[in-house]
């Protein structure tokens, strides 16, 4: 499969090859092909070698990591737009997490082998990759301090919060982007502690739950919500 024109695009924008002049995009794009993952399907599992970097063009991957117990803990959502699984590039060559497609989804696989080698023909490379990782790095620790820091509840309301946007009739709504299950895993709170959290929001007049659409009566009533 080629690359279309709004594959093309995303990959343009994407952080790893936003700052590159012409030349460098075009030889990279080369080294570059189109992945296709069914609903549940597997892209890669933890500590397996590093083929490729992944930008998502359409559907949503999840990231996660297996407890000796077998328990799944989601640690990313990771929608169009967004690229992954460039970090193990620095950290030994295997992938510290698994990857699965949470819906079908669509892929531009970028040749880890080759992309690194072309960072060690020169260092200015390397730096500006560097740079915009950092930036990168900040979104995660402030990932971190909401989920060693915040309680679960406060967790919750940020996460609808930052999810919100506009209908057509200017009603903040939040489009769940997988099950109640996979997000409570994201946020770090129990499935149950989640759905009941829903229940008392729903009470209090602050959203009203349809399906997988939720609906934020008062964004500012509540960041004010006290809920246990």
């Amino acid at each position: 499969m080629t690359l279309g024109d709004h594959d093309l695009q995303l990959l343009r924008r994407c952080y790893l090859f936003a700052g590159m002049d012409g030349t460098a995009y075009q030889e990279l794009v080369e080294h570059v092909g189109l992945v296709q993952l069914a609903a549940g399907q597997t892209l890669f599992q933890q500590d397996q070698p590093l083929t490729a970097i992944y930008l998502v063009t359409e559907g949503l991957i999840r990231l996660y990591r297996v407890s000796p117990q077998g328990e799944e803990k989601v640690i990313d959502l990771v929608g169009a737009g967004r690229s992954f699984a460039e970090a193990a590039l620095f950290m030994g060559g295997h992938y510290p997490v698994c990857a699965a497609a949470q819906s079908a989804s669509r892929l531009i696989a970028i040749d880890a082998v080759h992309f690194r080698n072309w960072l060690a023909q020169e260092t200015q490379r390397c730096f500006r990759l560097m740079a915009a990782m950092s930036v990168r790095m900040h979104k995660l620790l402030n990932d971190i301090d909401q989920l060693t820091l915040m309680k679960g509840t406060d967790r919750l309301l940020q996460y609808l919060l930052d999810h919100s946007d506009p209908d057509e009739q200017g009603r903040q709504v939040v489009e769940l982007e997988a099950p109640k299950l996979v997000i409570a895993s994201r946020l770090g709170i129990k499935p149950e502690t989640f759905s009941r959290l829903l229940h008392k929001l729903a009470d209090q007049g602050c959203i009203e739950v349809q399906e997988n659409r939720i609906y934020i009566a008062d964004p500012e009533r509540m960041r004010q919500s006290r809920i246990e």
